[in-house]
C-alpha cells in the first residue's frame, strides 16, 4: 500500500485506487468541533478486503 498520510482526499483516493483495492473513507472529528476546510488523511488501515482511510478537516491559517 502506498503511503498517503497528510495528502488531500482527492490525491490520496487516486493514489490508492491505482493499487487496486476498494477504499472506505471515514471522517474523524474533534470533540470541540473546530471547523476547517483543509481535508487531509490522518491514518490508513489495510485489511484483506479494503483500505480504510481516516481523514479530518483542519483549519490552516497562513500568516504573512
Amino acid at each position: 500500500m502506498t503511503n498517503v498520510l497528510g495528502l488531500d482526499l482527492l490525491t490520496a483516493e487516486a493514489t490508492l485506487l491505482s493499487d487496486g483495492k476498494p477504499i472506505r473513507m471515514v471522517e474523524v472529528r474533534s470533540k470541540k468541533g473546530a471547523k476547517g476546510d483543509d481535508r487531509r488523511v490522518i491514518k490508513t488501515v489495510e485489511t484483506e478486503r479494503e483500505v480504510i482511510v481516516y481523514w479530518s478537516a483542519f483549519r490552516t491559517e497562513i500568516e504573512s
